[in-house]
C-alpha cells in the first residue's frame, strides 16, 4: 500500500481536527483540540487489541442502526397526512400522539449515534503512518455515525421547521416520551447551522484521503464495505439535503445562527451526561452490575419456557425499540435440566418420545448447537435472537448484564413444551435488521420469543399484541413488561412473576427485587442517568 506523504497527513488532519468536531457538542480543551468521550477516558485506553474489537462491535451496530433509521426516515418521509399541512392547521389528539412518536424516536436514535461519535472522535490519536488500520476504522466509524445523524435529524426538521404547531408542541417537552423542554431548539440548532456543511465536507476530503486503507479494510471483513458505501450514501443525502433546502432551513429559521450556542447540548441531555454515556460504556464494557454469583442464583430459579428480559445500559443494541427493556430471550436450561423437567407424561404422550430425544431427530443441527458447551464447558440454556442469528448462548454470557427478568407463562408444560419445539426450528436463522415480523426467514430477539409462544390451532399459546413503531408492525420486549404489568391479577394473566435482577447504576450493584418493581420498570425512562 502506497501512503500519503507525512505532510499531506498531517496538514489534513490538524486541518480535520479544527475545523471538524462532528457536531460533538462538548466544550473544546483548547483552541485547537476537541473534546469527546473518549480522550484520556476513552479510546487511548484501550489496548490496539480492544481498540479492534471495540470497533468492530459499533461496526456490526451501526449496521443494526441504519435498519431502524431507514425506515424511520422513510416513515417520515410517507406519513403526509400528518406534516403536509400549513402551520395555521392544528394537530388533532392523534396526531399530536403520532408525532411525538416520531420525535421521541429520532431523539433516540441521535442519543445512540452521538455517543458514538464523541468516542470515536479521537481516532486523529491514532497514529496513521504506524496504525493506519485502527485510525481508519475509527474515523469511519465517527464519521457514519455524525452523517447518519445527521441525515434523521434533517429528515425531522425538513417536515416540521417553520410550523408552529409542531414546533412548539415538540419544544415543550414530554415526560410521558421523555422528551424534555427545549429538545426541538436544541436540536434544530445543531441542524440546521452552517458549520455542518464545513465539517461534512472537510471529514469528507478526509475520507477520499484514506481511499486506499479502505480497500484493505473491505477485504478483511465485509461490515467495513458497508460501513463505507453507507458512510457516502449519507454523506450525499446530507450534502443534497443541505444544498436543495437551504432556503428552507436556513431562511426561515427563527434560531439567530449568528449566536454562539457552542455549548448546548447536541440533543436533549446534558453535554456531561452525554459524555459520561459514553465513557461508562468503555469503562465497564466487560463489567455488568449483576455478578457471577447472582447469575448462577438465577439459573436456580428459572424454568424451561420462560420469558427473559435484559438491559445493558449504554449499548446501541438498545436503540430501535421504544422503552426501558431492550431483549428478550427464550430459557431453555440445560439439556440434563431440559430432559429432567420434559419428563411429563403428556409431553411425552403428545411426542411419542422423549423430548429431548425428538429435538434431536427432528433438528439435529440445532441440537447440536445446543449440546456443544462453550469454550469455558458452559452449558447453553437461552435461546436468542442477536447480531450473529438465533443462536444458544450459556446463561453466564448472555443474562450477566445490568438488568434481567423472567416471566413464567401459566401454561402447562405441554404447551410449553411446543414453544420450546418451534423455537428449535428457527435456531441458525439470520438475525432481521428490519424488524420485519411479517416473514420468518430472519428474525429479531423479541420476534423469536412471539413466534415460540403465537397462539395456533392446537396451542393456546401466549398473546402478545403487535404495534406499530416506526411504521412496521412489532413487539419491542418492553411491550411484553407492559403486559405483564396489565394483566397481573386479571382474568386474561398470562405471565407469573419468576424473578427480577435489579441494576443499581450508581451503586454499580444489582439485587433481586420484588414483582412490584418489575411491573413498574417498563415505565422507566430509556436513558435515564441514574438508573436506580
Amino acid at each position: 500500500m502506497r501512503l500519503p506523504s507525512t505532510s499531506s497527513v498531517i496538514s489534513t488532519l490538524l486541518t480535520l481536527v479544527m475545523v471538524c468536531g462532528f457536531g460533538c457538542a462538548c466544550e473544546s480543551t483548547s483552541s485547537t483540540m476537541p473534546a469527546s468521550a473518549g480522550g484520556a477516558g476513552g479510546l487511548l485506553t484501550l489496548t490496539p487489541t480492544e481498540r479492534d474489537e471495540r470497533a468492530a462491535v459499533d461496526a456490526v451496530a451501526l449496521r443494526r442502526l441504519a435498519s431502524t433509521t431507514n425506515r424511520l426516515g422513510l416513515a417520515l418521509a410517507a406519513d403526509t397526512a400528518l406534516f403536509v399541512r400549513s402551520g395555521d392547521v392544528a394537530l388533532s389528539a392523534d396526531e399530536r400522539v403520532r408525532a411525538l412518536t416520531f420525535f421521541a424516536s429520532v431523539l433516540d436514535h441521535c442519543h445512540a449515534l452521538d455517543a458514538v461519535v464523541r468516542f470515536h472522535l479521537d481516532f486523529w490519536r491514532v497514529n496513521p503512518l504506524t496504525q493506519s488500520s485502527s485510525h481508519a476504522r475509527h474515523f469511519d466509524l465517527g464519521f457514519l455515525a455524525y452523517v447518519e445523524k445527521l441525515a434523521l435529524a434533517l429528515a425531522l426538521i425538513d417536515q416540521t421547521i417553520n410550523k408552529p404547531q409542531f414546533e412548539k408542541l415538540l419544544d415543550e417537552g414530554s415526560p410521558v416520551y421523555g422528551i424534555p423542554a427545549g429538545a426541538y431548539t436544541r436540536l434544530k440548532w445543531n441542524v440546521v447551522h452552517v458549520d455542518d456543511v464545513g465539517k461534512s465536507l472537510a471529514a469528507h476530503q478526509y475520507f477520499a484521503l484514506l481511499a486506499a486503507e479502505h480497500a484493505k479494510l473491505r477485504q478483511q471483513d465485509a461490515v467495513w464495505g458497508f460501513v463505507q458505501d453507507r458512510l457516502e450514501e449519507r454523506y450525499q443525502l446530507v450534502k443534497s439535503t443541505m444544498m436543495t433546502r437551504s432556503a428552507k432551513l436556513f431562511g426561515g429559521n427563527s434560531v439567530d445562527i449568528g449566536v454562539d450556542l457552542a455549548h448546548a447540548a447536541w440533543f436533549p441531555v446534558q453535554a456531561e451526561t452525554a459524555e459520561w454515556l459514553g465513557d461508562t460504556k468503555v469503562r465497564r464494557i466487560h463489567s455488568m452490575l449483576i455478578t457471577k454469583a447472582q447469575v448462577q442464583e438465577a439459573i436456580g430459579r428459572s424454568e424451561p419456557g420462560d420469558i427473559i428480559v435484559e438491559r445493558r445500559n449504554w449499548y446501541l443494541s438498545n436503540i430501535g425499540l421504544p422503552g426501558f427493556w431492550p431483549h428478550a430471550a427464550l430459557w431453555v436450561g440445560s439439556p440434563e435440566e431440559l430432559a429432567a423437567w420434559s419428563r411429563a407424561p403428556e409431553v411425552m404422550a403428545f411426542f411419542k418420545k422423549p423430548f429431548p430425544v425428538y429435538l434431536s431427530e427432528m433438528y439435529p443441527d440445532a441440537w447440536k448447537a445446543y449440546t456443544t458447551p462453550d469454550a469455558e464447558g458452559q452449558p447453553r440454556r437461552i435461546l436468542e435472537a442477536v447480531s450473529e442469528g438465533v443462536v444458544f448462548n450459556p446463561a453466564e454470557e448472555s443474562i450477566h448484564a445490568d438488568y434481567v427478568a423472567a416471566m413464567r407463562p401459566r401454561r402447562s408444560v405441554l404447551e410449553k413444551a411446543k414453544a420450546i419445539e418451534r423455537a428449535f426450528s428457527y435456531c441458525g436463522r439470520p438475525y432481521d435488521f428490519d424488524f420485519d415480523f411479517y416473514t420468518d426467514s430472519s428474525l429479531v430477539c423479541s420476534e423469536l420469543v412471539f413466534k415460540s409462544y403465537e397462539p395456533r390451532a392446537d396451542v393456546e399459546g401466549v398473546t402478545l399484541g403487535l404495534e406499530k413503531v416506526v411504521g412496521r408492525m412489532t413487539l419491542g420486549p418492553n411491550s411484553i413488561v407492559r403486559t405483564f404489568d396489565q394483566q397481573l391479577g386479571t382474568p386474561q394473566e398470562q405471565l407469573a412473576f419468576a424473578w427480577f435482577l435489579d441494576g443499581r447504576e450508581t451503586a454499580h450493584t444489582a439485587a433481586f427485587a420484588d414483582v412490584d418493581a418489575f411491573r413498574a420498570s417498563w415505565r422507566r425512562p430509556k436513558w435515564d442517568i441514574v438508573q436506580r
